[in-house]
């Protein structure tokens, strides 16, 4: 039984992860955890929640931008849109800190279990990841729900837009961070943390195939059921 308890290494943030009965017990017993693409959370999941923006860093742009207006392959832009670019192949798992909303917990699946050390269970995801595919580097942390910036560059690399020219010019974001989002409700109240892995290629080259892997289950706590 849960027991409501925290756990948590001292120093390390208290973070959770909520999920239905069977992924809770999977998880605890075995220490089972299933790593998702970006393509599959803003395909599956969270297209419900609108939010399209997963794996995308980007901005929209309510301040008119005006890039080489006297020329002709100049341009104006302004809109609710967004404007971004996607972030390289990698995979997620999510969780959240103690400011998730008792409905948002329950609509999760309702049981919540207790991470004891982001870093060590990020270290153990990367090694066992890495049994599995060629894992290039990781990141994990909060989750910051904002804009970023645009930049104008001579190089196409992840460019959102292109002005042809000679040379040509191109829009893009400054900085396509993997633990950014666009400030969507409801999750930017939701106190989200997040392990990302960078790969060079996904699992059988297969963007919606699931990376199951195995930690150990001393990793976490069970902690909260409905």
């Amino acid at each position: 039984m849960p027991s409501t308890n925290i756990q948590t290494e001292y120093d390390s943030p208290i973070i959770f992860r909520t999920c239905d009965q069977d992924v809770y017990n999977a998880t605890c017993e075995t220490g089972s955890l299933w790593l998702r693409t970006s393509n599959y959370y803003r395909k599956i999941e969270d297209m419900a929640r609108r939010d399209i923006g997963e794996g995308v860093t980007g901005t929209s742009v309510g301040l008119e931008l005006s890039i080489n207006p006297e020329n002709a392959n100049g341009i104006r832009l302004k809109g609710t849109g967004t404007i971004g670019c996607e972030i390289i192949p990698h995979y997620l798992i999510s969780f959240h800190g103690a400011a998730i909303k008792e409905q948002t917990r329950r609509d999760f699946g309702g049981y919540t279990l207790g991470v004891k050390s982001l870093t060590k269970l990020s270290a153990e995801i990367v090694y066992q990841a890495s049994l599995q595919v060629d894992v290039t580097g990781y990141r994990y942390g909060p989750v910051s729900y904002q804009n970023t910036a645009l930049t104008l560059s001579h190089s196409g690399s992840s460019a959102a837009l292109e002005m042809t020219g000679t040379p040509a010019v191109y829009l893009k974001s400054i900085n396509t961070d993997v633990l950014r989002k666009l400030p969507v409700e409801p999750f930017i109240s939701q106190d989200e943390w997040r392990i990302a892995l960078f790969v060079k290629n996904y699992l059988k080259d297969e963007i919606n195939e699931p990376l199951k892997i195995h930690v150990s289950p001393s990793h976490f706590y069970r902690y909260m059921s409905l």
